[in-house]
């Protein structure tokens, strides 16, 4: 979890060709509507078993730690590499992901442990390598069973290359790339769903947050119900949806244009099947987030036409313009419960310091959109 995008999460520094610490995690198909194991109707995740270690504790031990560099060795081996005795290092352990830095023969990669409760990246990569190879990262070795990935360093972040000036020329130009990549999973949804992608669609999204966090606020239930159904009346087909798409999740070698066009998408943790106008939520916040942008509602219609461009022959742009509040409130019932996922093997103390960080605001965003007064009990509901 890069703890960057617009809904709650914590900026963190950022280092070229990292392998951010958004989740990654392997969830077995799930048995109904987009639900994993451990997952409860009631909007959150079970608790590990009492005596189970925490996903931090367990990734800090030192069994762990051999068996993570036994495979890296025995990966580099396949390709005719060599690990740097004196690596790997470990610089950040969070509750849902940690990283490994590797220094080797054919230069540095960054090995990614994460959370089982999280939408598992080897299958996504997997599926989408076989669609759109040109817009995901290179893998060098992937466990699907552990939720391990090897890759090579890729180069630099678009959020270090981009600035104040040039992030809303460049990101017009990630966004169409971002759609097209969206339009080549459509073909492959079953393949990802299959892989232990969750299913999300609209309405299944409100029935957990009226099961769970939004238990509370019944209110809610009907504009939620009713732009649930206009979501998923636009005509659009259900893709992949990255559910935290912003400019610290794409690998760009530059600042130009030209390197655009061979921008690599990357930490799909949080990501489902489901409605890809969602991607827009956390898409149109983030340069004012990443880069002090203040508000501007004309260069949201910008980046909006640059989005919708891709999709324009299957739904005319004007109409899916119309529905970007109502995507934009279903994108926020995502985010929480993909958030509330990444901390099921949290420890106490760490759900104390999290949650207020990266499931509250999303809350309050829902709350404040829908003008109800804030209500519910974040207790024990993750």
């Amino acid at each position: 979890m890069t703890a960057d995008n617009q809904t709650g999460r914590v900026p963190q520094e950022s280092q070229a060709g990292r392998v951010p610490e958004e989740h990654a995690g392997r969830v077995p198909q799930e048995p109904q509507a987009g639900r994993v194991p451990g997952e409860r109707s009631g909007g959150g995740v079970a608790r590990p078993a009492t005596g189970q270690l925490s996903n931090s504790e367990r990734w800090q031990t030192d069994s762990w730690r051999r068996e993570a560099t036994r495979w890296i060795d025995e990966s580099l081996e396949r390709r005719g590499l060599t690990r740097v005795p004196v690596t790997p290092r470990q610089p950040r352990v969070r509750p849902w992901s940690t990283q490994l830095v590797v220094d080797t023969s054919a230069g540095r990669a960054w090995f990614k442990a994460c959370s089982p409760s999280t939408s598992p990246e080897p299958a996504i990569y997997r599926v989408l390598t076989g669609v759109a190879p040109d817009r995901v990262p290179e893998i060098w070795a992937s466990d699907e069973e552990r939720g391990w990935l090897l890759m090579p360093d890729q180069g630099a972040l678009l959020r270090a290359v981009a600035d104040a000036e040039t992030i809303v020329g460049l990101w017009s130009g990630v966004l169409r790339r971002y759609a097209r990549l969206q339009r080549a999973s459509i073909d492959v949804v079953d393949d990802l769903v299959g892989g232990g992608v969750p299913r999300w669609d609209p309405q299944s999204l409100v029935t957990h947050w009226l099961e769970g966090r939004g238990a509370h606020v019944p209110e809610t239930e009907r504009p939620l119900r009713e732009a649930a159904a206009r979501l998923a009346d636009s005509g659009l087909p259900e893709t992949i949806q990255h559910n935290d798409l912003h400019a610290g999740n794409v690998f760009c070698a530059d600042g130009s244009p030209a390197a655009i066009h061979d921008a690599r998408f990357f930490d799909w943790g949080d990501a489902y099947v489901g409605n890809p106008l969602c991607s827009l939520m956390i898409a149109l916040q983030g340069p004012s987030y990443h880069f002090g942008l203040p508000d501007d509602p004309e260069r949201d219609a910008r980046l909006t036409r640059a989005y919708l461009s891709a999709w324009a022959d299957l739904v005319p742009s004007a109409q899916l313009k119309e529905l970007l509040p109502d995507a934009t409130l279903i994108a926020c019932l995502a985010r929480v419960r993909a958030n509330g996922r990444a901390l099921q093997y949290a420890t106490d103390a760490e759900r104390v310091e999290w949650t207020p960080k990266i499931v509250d605001p999303v809350i309050e965003q829902i709350q404040v959109a829908l003008g109800i007064e804030r209500q519910v009990d974040t207790d024990d509901a993750d």
